[in-house]
């Protein structure tokens, strides 16, 4: 059987995480021996993985260092507890985060297993690129841009050398591949199309399983999904409701997920008096129903890499308004399957009117959506032909 090793951060509620699940189903269990290593465990979609996969925490099942170096004592791996506590100590002063990275990576010393593909699942400026490189043998080694690079440049630079030694170099959007090799043109030889997976069919499952929206709302429901965080731009969504509030439009807005950004968010809801118009609802493991049931969907990102949630949209057949980030226009053709916008919240806000006011419109949109091909699972091939 061919070996695959994975490793990626945790498996929580993300776009990321998702397709990760998705490719994982996709895999073959007679044909492939599975490894996902995590650098935490705990996450909501952990208990997601396959059963037939190999799920392993990245620095063991210690739950602290002393732990861990007392472990090693007792099975008399004396060197190896040094190191684990020699590097433990020094990355605590790490000048950067690379060389923090880097000293983890010294504290976990090389895998013993051998393995045709070995995969840094979550990058571009993360520790899986390290461990990836540093730590596992394999044949061939393969790095995943989930991310819009340009907002990564300064941190990328000390991982450049690390990117030139990799096989294979993924990208989950065309346009986020065009920018890499833009950025970064001796590596355009490595890279390649690699579109995030997702499985329509059970989503569409999944909807009926949960009751979804229970607040008996009749007016118009917006729904976005995504971590909290100012990337995924939540933040212009309190201004935006204010002004359709204020126009009269019976209007919920709901915002499944969580994050940093929630404290901030509340405020904003608070301060402009949005506490029954704009609703936290957290984090769903199963946001399909909200999705089914929901009139318009929003995706107000900064950037992003393919967007897993816009997708998924797509899937219901929503009227969908969506800032132009990098792969937007890859899912959505402006004004026959949604409405593109910038960053802009008075283009958010006079794109909402437009499909408020507009049934005509919104119909278009659905039945164009209808006749649309939303599924990924082809791209699994490219994966298996790493290994011709």
């Amino acid at each position: 059987m061919k070996k695959i090793v994975i490793v990626t951060r945790r498996m929580i509620m993300g776009g990321v995480e998702k397709a990760l699940i998705a490719m994982l189903n996709s895999i073959p269990k007679d044909q492939y021996e599975v490894t996902v290593l995590l650098m935490g465990m705990g996450g909501e979609l952990e208990e997601d993985i396959p059963e037939h996969v190999i799920v392993e925490p990245l620095f063991g099942y210690e739950n602290s260092i002393i732990e861990k170096i007392w472990n090693y004592c007792l099975r008399g791996r004396f060197i190896q507890a040094f190191k684990t506590g020699f590097y433990t100590i020094k990355a605590r002063f790490a000048k950067s985060i690379y060389e923090q990275e880097l000293l983890y990576s010294k504290r976990i010393g090389e895998f013993s297993k051998d393995y045709d593909i070995a995969i840094a699942y979550h990058v571009p400026a993360s520790f899986p690129v390290q461990v990836v490189m540093n730590n596992i043998k394999a044949k061939m080694k393969i790095a995943w841009i989930h991310s819009d690079v340009s907002q990564y440049q300064k941190e990328l630079i000390p991982y450049l050398p690390l990117y030139e030694n990799f096989d294979k170099i993924f990208c989950v959007s065309e346009y986020g591949m065009k920018i890499f090799n833009e950025q970064y043109p001796h590596l355009k030889n490595k890279t390649a199309l690699f579109y995030n997976m997702f499985d329509e069919k059970q989503m569409i499952l999944m909807a009926n399983h949960d009751n979804g929206f229970i607040d008996e709302f009749k007016g118009i429901r917006i729904l976005t999904i995504g971590r909290l965080s100012r990337e995924k731009g939540q933040d212009i969504i309190p201004g935006t409701l204010k002004r359709l509030k204020e126009e009269g439009f019976n209007i919920r807005w709901y915002c499944i997920g969580d994050g940093s950004f929630s404290g901030e968010l509340k405020k904003l809801i608070e301060n402009y008096e949005l506490k029954e118009n704009l609703i936290l609802l957290g984090t769903k493991k199963n946001p399909y129903s909200f999705i089914k049931q929901c009139d318009i969907y929003v995706q107000p990102s900064r950037h992003e890499g393919y967007c897993i949630s816009l997708a998924e949209a797509r899937a219901f057949n929503k009227p969908i308004i969506t800032t132009n980030f990098v792969g937007a226009r890859e899912q959505i053709i402006d004004g026959e399957t949604g409405v593109i916008i910038n960053f802009d919240e008075n283009q958010l806000y006079h794109a909402i009117k437009t499909l408020v006011n507009n049934y005509d419109l919104c119909k278009k949109f659905e039945r164009n959506l209808k006749s649309t091909e939303i599924s990924t699972s082809y791209e699994i091939s490219k994966l298996f032909d790493c290994f011709v």
